[in-house]
């Protein structure tokens, strides 16, 4: 644990004369900012208590749900991966639906997941998250419906008055 009342404190306790003196280390200024980050963003963010380890296991987490909604109502093959990460290959039924969460890069928007989507013997592919994108990362529950002509991004329960957002297959195929 990081105790934080670094060494600044004797600054409060220095006679006058030399208050000029006192200076903090660069490692003791980090650990002051630091500490002071951690107690502002645990303070201020709703639904995280001042229990730091369990409130921050899901902050900051995006949560992607794919859905089989092709027409005809057909199987689907998809395959998710990052370049980090490869969540494997999972056949949805027509209806249901396949979902994954992942803390994205913090400090360099860096982020991406992409899917292959089979079915009847086409292949598409798709970037299902891009970080910094508006409409592939701009959401907490980032919910797609797959279509033939393309997914199609719904409404967050947060926001339902949202349209949803269809955009087409990439043009070539990355996998």
């Amino acid at each position: 644990n990081i105790l934080c009342v670094p060494s600044y404190i004797n600054y409060f306790h220095t006679p006058k004369k030399k208050l000029n003196e006192v200076t903090m280390s660069p490692f003791n200024q980090e650990v002051v900012v630091m500490c002071m980050l951690m107690l502002l963003s645990v303070q201020y963010v709703p639904g995280v208590h001042l229990n730091v380890v369990n409130s921050t296991e899901n902050l900051f987490r995006v949560h992607v749900n794919i859905v089989n909604s092709l027409e005809d109502n057909l199987d689907l093959t998809l395959h998710c991966k990052s370049k980090d990460d490869d969540l494997g290959a999972h056949l949805l039924l027509h209806g249901e639906g396949f979902s994954f969460s992942f803390r994205p890069a913090f400090i360099v928007a860096q982020t991406l997941f992409f899917c292959s989507f089979v079915w009847s013997g086409e292949l598409h592919w798709f970037d299902i998250y891009i970080d910094g994108d508006n409409v592939r990362a701009n959401c907490d529950y980032c919910n797609w419906n797959v279509f033939k002509l393309g997914p199609c991004r719904t409404p967050e329960p947060k926001s339902p008055t949202q349209t949803p957002i269809c955009l087409p297959w990439n043009k070539s195929q990355r996998m």
